[in-house]
């Protein structure tokens, strides 16, 4: 799911489409917490390309179906920066949408009080979030101990792996009981040069930080600390980094930056797995429609391995309702359905991402879709809930993106060394993380 939050979704021009029948936008800024006896119309923000479209589409019209006097109109847009700003500016105005889709944003939103908490309402629909979604995932939707938004999709990254080039290797398939020395041991076996070329590579290091951020929590590293305040430069994370780093510099198993700069513009981990020179990639749901159209290419997933514990990102989001809808109570009753299995159906059967409601995820539509072309180990995702961290989404998020990836690349380029990346690091969060919301 790469940008703010999808991080995979195609951004689209501004469109407007209505979710199966006419309806207009809510506004105001009453925050009305009763459901409504007539005829209630709704609007909802979201962002993606042409399938995410279509989802909510058919998602809103079923929940049109259960409520029949709630109607919902359907706002893509852009996502990124532009996406918060937009609808951030319509809030403020007393303008925005009843619904909202978030991500990473969330905290921001929040902390602005631009969107409502949702805690009585999960009280009150009895609605057990642990239970639906995991004991992690809900906490990525909240902010100062309370409920935001409601998991929508959350697809844990995986490990993607090459079935024939483990064969031809005589490796094991991997499983979540892997060590890190497991992995290791597979990366060197699974590496292959050729006239002091490398022909196949075993794994793939990168700057995006669901990549490096895994092995710190993994090796029992944070990024904050339970006030908020920065604990980057800590032997776990030294740790981390360092052994991260050398998978590429010392053990010479993942292509450096420049290796990636050889192949080509926008050649990453998914394009050389899908040429067949990458024996195992992190990534998410989204790379499944891409692998099962790469013709004879043998592959199939896997929780990730362990540190000194279970440890993955996720790519999520999550739905909200505006501070400034004037049919709060209604929304609720919207984003509740979309929540369960009928409201989370459609995201299977158009393979658009991996449903955030786990007994979702255990289904046989699941586990077994129809679009599916070959048999995948799908139960991946829900066996990795557990472990999904989460990750530090304060209202500084962006900021504090920045500044990490800024010197983690200079890392990766073995520019500097990962103590002097994480000690600069640590020392300019300081000020971010002072700013405030």
């Amino acid at each position: 799911m790469p940008s703010a939050r999808k991080l995979r979704s195609v951004a689209v021009a501004l469109a407007c489409t209505v979710a199966t029948i006419p309806v207009i936008a809510a506004c105001g800024s009453s925050g009305e917490d009763k459901p409504s006896a007539g005829p209630v119309q709704l609007t909802m923000s979201a962002w993606g390309g042409d399938v995410d479209k279509k989802v909510y589409e058919h998602r809103l019209a079923l929940a049109h179906k259960k409520y029949p006097n709630i109607t919902v109109k359907l706002q893509m847009a852009p996502g990124g920066e532009d996406y918060s700003q937009k609808i951030s500016t319509a809030i403020a105005g007393g303008k925005g949408p009843d619904i909202l889709e978030l991500a990473e944003q969330t905290s921001a939103f929040a902390s602005k009080n631009q969107i409502l908490p949702l805690d009585d309402k999960v009280k009150a629909s009895k609605l057990d979030l642990t239970k639906m979604f995991g004991p992690t995932v809900p906490k990525i939707f909240q902010y100062d101990d309370r409920q935001y938004a409601i998991p929508d999709r959350s697809g844990a990254m995986v490990l993607y792996y090459n079935k024939k080039l483990f064969d031809q290797a005589g490796v094991g398939y991997p499983t979540a009981d892997w060590s890190w020395a497991d992995l290791l041991a597979a990366s060197r076996k699974l590496t292959v040069r050729e006239n002091g070329k490398v022909k196949q590579w075993g794994f793939a290091t990168i700057s995006w930080w669901p990549y490096w951020m895994t092995f710190m929590y993994q090796n029992g590293g944070r990024i904050l600390d339970g006030k908020g305040a920065p604990v980057v430069n800590t032997p776990e994370n030294v740790a981390a980094m360092k052994w991260y780093n050398d998978l590429a510099w010392k053990e010479k198993v993942s292509p450096t930056p420049r290796d990636f700069a050889n192949y080509g513009q926008g050649v990453g981990p998914d394009q050389l797995f899908a040429q067949g020179k990458l024996a195992m990639e992190i990534t998410g749901f989204w790379n499944i429609s891409a692998a099962n159209s790469v013709k004879g290419l043998d592959w199939d997933i896997s929780p990730l391995w362990h540190g000194k514990q279970p440890a993955t990102s996720a790519f999520f989001n999550g739905l909200a309702v505006s501070r400034s809808s004037k049919h709060a109570a209604d929304a609720w009753k919207v984003i509740e359905f979309m929540a369960g299995e009928e409201g989370q159906r459609p995201i299977i059967d158009n393979a658009e991402d991996a449903p955030a409601n786990v007994l979702v995820q255990r289904s046989d539509a699941f586990l077994k879709p129809k679009w599916a072309k070959r048999d995948v180990n799908m139960n991946a995702f829900a066996d990795s809930a557990d472990a999904i961290f989460v990750p530090p989404l304060t209202p500084q998020w962006n900021e504090m993106l920045k500044v990490f990836t800024d010197n983690i690349e200079l890392m990766m380029n073995n520019k500097v060394t990962p103590e002097k990346a994480l000690a600069t690091i640590q020392q300019r969060l300081g000020p971010v993380m002072k700013q405030g919301g």
